[in-house]
């Protein structure tokens, strides 16, 4: 048998033949070893003593000694993406004042909304929705200081809490930015929470203010007398009819969005800032094993995370588009959104139901989120992927539908033929 090219060589440097002869087959096997081991040995030698990069940072966590695994790109902890920005509220401003033209929110505009009854009598919400609708950095800065100064004078105080019960939206951005322009800590409650949930989270945080979506009004309605501290309801404003609940009978102050915007633009408050170790914000659990537990996150934390993040995405930039649909009332959206607000990303808001062609809300013949806005990046969770492929595989079973036909067509007008199908095909099919 013969050897591959080289795998010989070493063999017969060393002339194994006169060994043989001279030293007999002992003789040999003892050089054959030494040829192995020396350079082994040198190696060894060579790079043990070479320094090596330590990739871990020593700890102590809990009185147990330990490594932590940091970018590889610093050796020193990352806090914040720029000198300057301790806070969000810091980061937001600068943000704004850097990239003031560019695009930053947007939404699709509602054309039409109907309801469809299935065959078992159930009715289906679908919708007919057009472009997306922007509004420039500079813009929704001035949006975030009018609620900013508007939640103080609608009588809320700087040393209470605000929460927000909403799905994620533009707006649920702006009153998060605008709370923290004024110091104010958020309480942010998923929308899809039961009452006891949302009662506990309430009054367990002593919350003063509430903002959520109008459709929520009725949720308040039946708890209001189980609600401790609340004082003053914010609302989004949609289509829906928000003059289901006054809230006059408990005592609360209740107000439209654009209403605490306009407020606040006719009486400005100048601003006052957070520090890095004040709470940002107290993010609810989802409650799937009891009552939601809240956990305090500070400016520092949500910095020290956006910069950490942002070296890590490749190429960065305010070219970049992202699809928000993931509920900011969990840090993974609200990171994400931080990352792309600190790097001048547009950010285009839609929702799971509405994100492909072929998703549940979606009118038939209504282009899905993800096709009009033609995102760079997008946050996912597995749920999500099934639905982008179910998504994918339906589009292609129908050109396949389509295809077959044709080729139906093609034997009865041709005759008998033979007709290709690739593999991928026919495992769809």
């Amino acid at each position: 048998m013969v050897d591959p090219k080289g795998s010989s060589t070493w063999l017969k440097c060393i002339n194994v033949s006169d060994i043989w002869q001279d030293h007999g087959v002992y003789g040999a096997l003892a050089a054959i070893a030494i040829s192995i081991l020396v350079p082994v040995l040198f190696s060894a030698l060579f790079f043990g003593n070479k320094k090596r990069k330590i990739r871990g940072v020593p700890v102590d966590v809990s009185g147990e000694a330990g490594y932590a695994i940091r970018n590889a790109r610093k050796t020193e902890l990352v806090e914040v993406p720029w000198q300057g920005a301790p806070t969000m509220a810091h980061l937001f401003e600068q943000s704004c004042d850097k990239y003031t033209r560019n695009r930053f929110l947007g939404t699709r505009k509602l054309i039409q909304r109907e309801f469809v009854t299935s065959s078992d009598g159930r009715k289906f919400e679908k919708l007919h929705l057009g472009d997306y609708e922007w509004e420039t950095y500079g813009e929704v800065f001035t949006r975030v200081s009018n609620f900013a100064s508007g939640l103080l004078k609608l009588g809320h105080s700087i040393d209470s809490r605000v929460a927000i019960f909403s799905d994620t939206r533009s707006e649920w951005l702006i009153a998060l930015q605008g709370c923290f322009r004024q110091n104010v800590t958020v309480v942010t409650i998923y929308a899809s929470l039961g009452e006891d949930a949302l009662i506990h989270s309430l009054n367990e945080t002593e919350v003063s203010t509430l903002i959520c979506d109008s459709k929520q009004l009725r949720k308040l309605d039946a708890i209001r007398s189980r609600i401790t501290s609340l004082q003053n309801v914010i609302y989004f404003e949609d289509d829906d009819k928000e003059d289901a609940f006054s809230g006059s009978s408990s005592g609360w102050t209740i107000a439209s969005f654009s209403e605490v915007e306009k407020l606040g633009k006719e009486s400005p408050v100048e601003p006052t800032l957070p520090s890095k170790n004040g709470i940002a914000v107290i993010m609810y659990t989802s409650g799937s094993t009891g009552l939601p537990k809240g956990v305090m996150i500070t400016h520092g934390n949500i910095v020290a995370t956006t910069a950490a993040v942002m070296p890590v995405i490749p190429n960065l930039g305010s070219k970049d588009v992202y699809l928000a649909y993931l509920p900011l009332a969990h840090v993974f959206e609200m990171a994400a959104e931080s990352v792309m607000l600190a790097a001048g990303c547009a950010i285009g808001y839609g929702s799971p139901l509405t994100m492909t062609d072929t998703s549940n809300k979606i009118k038939k013949g209504t282009k899905g989120d993800a096709t009009v806005l033609k995102p760079t990046l997008l946050t996912a969770v597995p749920a999500i992927l099934d639905r982008i492929r179910d998504g994918v595989v339906k589009k292609l079973c129908f050109s396949l539908c389509i295809f077959m036909s044709l080729c139906s067509l093609h034997q009865s007008v041709l005759g008998s033929a033979s007709v290709y199908l690739p593999d991928f095909l026919l495992h769809v099919a």
